[in-house]
């Protein structure tokens, strides 16, 4: 067994290295390679294989008071879930569904960033939508049978906004208008002829090429999270307030988190952290290419009620009607690193590229603005599995702009994966991490 080691900035008196100094007699003068033989006997005794296939120590170890001083004992659990966005909550409530008992360890506060901040669309497809591997419908297509019903299950009308609605997918120019067409059965919608855009879609009341009518479904996104955990919590999940600094483990297995005031001991790890998977990257030492693409959202309070449902064009912008009767228009894909301040000229963007379907928007008043940071992979597609050569690490990250739509079956599978060795839902291949290979 390689020697356990804490990656990060921070050490903890179970560590091998460090249970050395606290063992019965030990001293400065102590030869250090019996001291090792000692706490190496000590860290792999009564070692048992858990339900998820990692070697664990057992639950009655904890690190010595004192030895750390201001550091809490070593908690254990079934599987920690770094990261308390919509991926780690949904995590959380899958595992709780089926007996088990998930930590959910967040830094700042749940649903703090997209998953609190996004339009909350649960659309079947947009045009924009790029995925040349046709990985991502079956995912996508899983994920809306289970928001209807979870949905159903959860009060979701009542308690976090869920409302079915038809949306309109516009073109401007006829080229755009036959694109749309060619591909209407791949996106679950129904084509309209130029000449009934604006009949059947009131938003749009200047001149398109042509449409079509989609049925969709929206969440308020922060309100949705909210009741994922409070289900999962009902249910035996927990939540702890702490930021990771690091993973416990070896050079080939991981079993658990360090935190800035403590240590997690977990049969399995998840690492669901969002546009911060680079800290995930650094601690495995694998290559995982998610970065942060900012988007902006613009809030609009309408002088009088506004048409229902939505549009959106071919380039990923939409407007939608919310059921507190204000509008959100949307959005950026901007390359800003981690910076989420909302800005004048996205306002202006959206606005005006909006304004070029729909005059309605010009009569409104902006209240808010909102800007968050969505995780995108090097491929477009989520990272959904077992993080390669680190047995004990599991990785949901990657999700791009469809974080709330892909949250209910990437957790569905990941738990599946978890429990019973392999996802029966939906083909995880395309997602692995280990696509990515390691840097040389």
């Amino acid at each position: 067994m390689p020697e356990p080691r804490v990656t990060g900035t921070h050490s903890c008196a179970d560590h091998p290295q460090h249970l050395a100094r606290g063992l019965p007699g030990a001293n400065a003068t102590r030869d250090i390679a019996q001291a090792q033989a000692e706490v190496l006997a000590l860290v792999t005794a009564d070692v048992r294989i858990s339900r998820y296939g990692i070697r664990t120590p057992p639950a009655t170890r904890q690190c010595p008071a004192g030895d750390n001083p201001g550091m809490s004992p070593t908690q254990h659990v079934d599987v920690a879930i770094v990261g308390g966005g919509v991926i780690g909550i949904a995590i959380a409530y899958f595992l709780a569904q089926r007996g088990g008992k998930p930590l959910v360890i967040e830094g700042t506060e749940v649903a703090h960033g997209a998953s609190g901040k996004s339009a909350g669309l649960l659309s079947p497809g947009l045009p924009h939508d790029a995925d040349a591997t046709g990985a991502l419908p079956p995912l996508i297509a899983r994920s809306l049978e289970l928001h209807r019903a979870v949905a159903d299950l959860l009060d979701g009308p009542s308690t976090y906004d869920y409302t079915r609605y038809t949306t309109c997918l516009a073109a401007r120019t006829e080229e755009e208008a036959s694109q749309l067409y060619e591909r209407a059965d791949e996106l679950s919608a129904e084509p309209i002829p130029a000449g009934e855009v604006a009949e059947r879609c009131p938003w749009l009341d200047r001149p398109v090429a042509g449409g079509l009518a989609q049925s969709t479904a929206q969440v308020d996104s922060a309100k949705f999270t909210a009741r994922l955990l409070e289900s999962a919590q009902s249910m035996g999940a927990s939540l702890r307030m702490g930021r990771a600094v690091g993973l416990v483990g070896g050079t080939d297995y991981v079993e658990g988190v360090e935190l800035d005031d403590g240590i997690v001991r977990a049969e399995a790890t998840v690492l669901a952290m969002g546009p911060w998977s680079v800290r995930a990257a650094a601690w495995l030492d694998l290559p995982l290419p998610v970065r942060p693409l900012k988007g902006q959202i613009v809030h609009l309070e309408p002088s009088e009620p506004a048409p229902p449902g939505g549009f959106s064009d071919m380039h990923g912008h939409y407007v939608v009607t919310r059921p507190t009767g204000l509008v959100h228009a949307g959005t950026t894909e901007e390359e800003e690193g981690f910076d989420a301040e909302p800005t004048e000229a996205a306002r202006d963007y959206i606005l005006e590229t909006l304004g070029q379907y729909t005059s309605r928007l010009g009569a409104m008043r902006v209240v808010d603005q909102t800007a968050c940071l969505r995780p995108v992979s090097g491929d477009g597609l989520p990272l959904i599995g077992p993080a390669p050569g680190r047995r004990g690490a599991y990785l949901a990250t990657g999700h791009g702009r469809k974080g709330i739509v892909l949250s209910l079956a990437t957790a569905e599978a990941l738990v599946e994966l978890l429990t019973e060795g392999r996802s029966t839902r939906v083909d995880l291949a395309p997602f692995d991490p280990a696509r990515f290979g390691r840097e040389p």
